[in-house]
Order: C-alpha cells, then sequence, then structure tokens
C-alpha cells in the first residue's frame, strides 16, 4: 500500500494485516519483557549487575559510578522535598487541591516559550502553518472555557483521586518513595500505554455518530496553539484522563511517580498544539516521536493520524496517510527509509526550495 509518488524511493509498506500481527507481538513482547522481572528493583539491579560485568575498563567503571552518584543526589532531593510536602499537607490536600495547582503550574509554564515565540516574526519560518496565528479573541475564548474546565471537572476529578486511590494500592507514604532510576523505563512504558489507548479512544470520538456530540468541541481550532490542548467536551476530557493514569495504575503505585509522569505528559500535549515544528526541540531526537508535526496535521485535516505521541500505531493501522503524503512532499519528494520512526522534512511548504516539487 504505498502512495504512488513515494513507489521508488521508500520501502514497502506491510499491508492491514501484517501491521496488526505486528502491533500484537509488540504488545506481547513488552508485557512479557515486563513480567519477566520480579519486581522493578530486581529489574533495574540485573541491569546495573550486567553493566558491571560487561566490562572492566575503568572508564566504565568511573562512568557507572558517576550515574550512581546522581541516582542518589536525585533520590535524597526527592525524599527531601517530599518529606516538606508530607509535613505541610493532608493527604487530601495532596492528591487534590495541590496537585490540582501543580498541574496548572506544568500546564501553563509548558505553553509560555511558544507564546513568547508568536510575539516575534522571527520564529514563524519554523510555523508549521504560518499564514495562520491565533487572535487575541481566540486565546481569551478558550484560556476562560479552560479555566471552567479545569476548576469545575479537573479539580473536583483530582479531589476524587483521594479516596479511589487506595483501591489500586496508590501511596503517599514516605517509605514508599520510587527510586529515579525506575523512572528511566516508567515514563516511557508510560507513554506507550498512554499513545495506544489514546489512538483508538480518539479514533472513536472522530466516528460520525459521536464526533459532533463531543470531540468537535476541541477541533473548534484548526491550527492549535499550546493550551488548546485540553480544551475539550468534559466526556473527552474523562476518557482521555483514563489513559494518563493507566500506566501509573499498572506499574507505580506513589504520588511521585504520577507528578514525574504527568510533567512530561503535559509538556508532551502542549507542544503537539504548539504550532512549532522548531529544529532545535530535543524531542526530535526521539525515534518515532510525533510531535506538533504529527498532530497539528489532524488539526488541519480532521482525519488521521491519531496517536498523541508516536508514530507507530497510525503506521501499523494505516491511518496516516495522508499525513505520509504531505511529509513526502516536505521531504522534497523522497520518503525517509526510516518512516515512521524518522520522518521531519521541511517545516511548512514555505521553507522548501523555491524549485518545483512534484
Amino acid at each position: 500500500r504505498l502512495l504512488p509518488a513515494a513507489r521508488a524511493s521508500s520501502p514497502a509498506m506491510p499491508d492491514h494485516g501484517a501491521r496488526m500481527i505486528l502491533a500484537v507481538a509488540l504488545v506481547v513482547a513488552g508485557a512479557a519483557t515486563l513480567a519477566h522481572a520480579a519486581s522493578a528493583d530486581a529489574l533495574t539491579s540485573h541491569l546495573t549487575a550486567f553493566a558491571r560485568r560487561a566490562s572492566k575498563d575503568p572508564l566504565v567503571d568511573r562512568a557507572l559510578e558517576a550515574a550512581l552518584a546522581l541516582e542518589r543526589r536525585v533520590d535524597a532531593m526527592f525524599a527531601k522535598v517530599w518529606r516538606v510536602v508530607l509535613d505541610n499537607f493532608h493527604p487530601f490536600v495532596i492528591a487534590g487541591p495541590l496537585t490540582f495547582a501543580y498541574h496548572e503550574a506544568v500546564y501553563f509554564g509548558a505553553w509560555t516559550p511558544w507564546l513568547a515565540m508568536d510575539q516575534f516574526e522571527y520564529f514563524k519560518r519554523w510555523k508549521i502553518q504560518p499564514d495562520k496565528t491565533p487572535s487575541k479573541e481566540m486565546v481569551m475564548k478558550c484560556l476562560t472555557k479552560l479555566l471552567k474546565s479545569h476548576v469545575f471537572i479537573q479539580l473536583p476529578m483530582q479531589m476524587m483521586f483521594y479516596f479511589v486511590a487506595p483501591y489500586f494500592g496508590f501511596s503517599l507514604a514516605m517509605e514508599a518513595l520510587p527510586k529515579s532510576r525506575d523512572l528511566l523505563w516508567q515514563i516511557p512504558v508510560f507513554f506507550a500505554i498512554e499513545d495506544f489507548y489514546f489512538y483508538w479512544v480518539h479514533r472513536g470520538l472522530h466516528h460520525k455518530r459521536v464526533y459532533k456530540y463531543v470531540h468537535k468541541i476541541h477541533h473548534e481550532h484548526k491550527f492549535p496553539f499550546g493550551i488548546a490542548a485540553e480544551y475539550a467536551h468534559p466526556v473527552e476530557t474523562f476518557f482521555l484522563g483514563i489513559g494518563t493514569l493507566l500506566g501509573p495504575l499498572f506499574f507505580a503505585k506513589h504520588m511521585v511517580t504520577l507528578w514525574v509522569w504527568l510533567f512530561f505528559r503535559l509538556v508532551e500535549t502542549v507542544e503537539d498544539h504548539s504550532g512549532y515544528d522548531v529544529p532545535w526541540n530535543p524531542t526530535n531526537l526521539i525515534p518515532f516521536w510525533g510531535g506538533a508535526v504529527h498532530h497539528d496535521f489532524h488539526h488541519k485535516t480532521f482525519e488521521g493520524p491519531y496517536s498523541s505521541v508516536f508514530t507507530w500505531c497510525d503506521w501499523m493501522f494505516g491511518t496516516d496517510k495522508e499525513f505520509r503524503k504531505h511529509q513526502l512532499k516536505l521531504r522534497g519528494g523522497s520518503e525517509s527509509l526510516a518512516y515512521p520512526a524518522v520522518f521531519r522534512g521541511a517545516p511548512n511548504e514555505r521553507s522548501l526550495p523555491s524549485k518545483k516539487v512534484d
């Protein structure tokens, strides 16, 4: 199922059945890998022991010792900060209002650099839709509705989490504080779980019988900007919020892990809606990372791709055809041989060389 313009330069794509088999195989392999370890501590201990046995090179030993020293410092910092939190706030306040305040600080803080870039003509060269800029009225309307949604929907949900969390084994206890090394594998796993869940829920929200009642609100912004990420119908907010919690519920049981995950998740979703594809963004180095390029195209076309984070679900399930065709144009007609792990071209058609591109 190749695009006509890409047949000569890109490898053959698997058909839909093969993609399904590949998806199932990846999920099973991932689950088996995680199930093999008796615990997160056992897994990380095995990895550390393997690293020590891998080489007797003094440079490797020194690097490993430096990494372990850094880990101890980070763990000590977590413990110090969490002790202050526990000493000054009731568990209900931590799980509810304090988590809400943390969410607001991270969410709007993540938007700040993208908002600043909107004020300067210089950065438009990296704007994905350079002719489209949200008006002040549009931003204020979004901000007003967003704050209402946060206060009257998200805050009550977060306050309810205090009563629900114990049933899932969640803890705020000092002795259960997670190790920073565990976060190194947990955060990527959380992203993978959330992305797979988001893909199917999001794709379902685009069904013609559902779209106009729920998801249409989010698509009021055809050229999104950072804080439009959470501009959505309450039903959508609730069901997509479940996906954010799935990873921590399966593989972590502490509020600190949830806070760290929430930081990365919020920064990612604000970036997705930023409207910019800047070359120095460190997420450009992550294979399969969709970013703003992936999601902005969805807002512009109201069709696929549907994933929130990575490109693999849309590739596996065949919902990236138009996006792939567009990226082919932005790459001067030559698709990346590593698609969908690597796919970026020019940020917009203005940035292409002046010669005609078929």
